[in-house]
């Protein structure tokens, strides 16, 4: 994004894959991820079209959370996609990453919802 750009604001859609189980704690955690963790990874890889991501989340080959996403337009189209391992994703840095601004809108067609805010980018993001 360029500098003194509008805040940006994208919606996260998730779901578990077919099959996989999480214990209490471990849906807790994933809360957090798709919260706080997710928001900060995927905000380096937005095309100025991206307006959703969609994702999947799986059991990777550690035993941990795998997070498969897609890059979504306006118009439902898939930009790309990308495939983040949990253990990857703790300590990134994201300064236009708003999570005070975060919330969950939900559940509808199978997917939790969230919209996220990225503040404009300045200088030293």
């Amino acid at each position: 994004m360029a500098e003194n750009t509008p805040e940006r604001r994208l919606i996260i859609r998730s779901r578990m894959a077919e099959g996989y189980q999480l214990s209490e704690t471990g849906l807790k955690n994933l809360q957090h991820v798709l919260t706080d963790w997710l928001p900060r990874i995927v905000y380096f890889d937005l095309n100025d079209d991206t307006v959703r991501v969609d994702v999947i989340v799986q059991r990777s080959f550690t035993g941990k959370s795998a997070f498969n996403v897609s890059f979504i337009r306006a118009d439902g189209t898939a930009i790309k996609r990308a495939e983040y391992a949990e253990e990857r994703m703790l300590g990134k840095v994201c300064k236009p990453f708003d999570p005070k601004r975060t919330r969950y809108d939900g559940k509808n067609d199978g997917f939790d919802h969230r919209l996220v805010i990225y503040a404009p980018d300045s200088p030293s993001s």
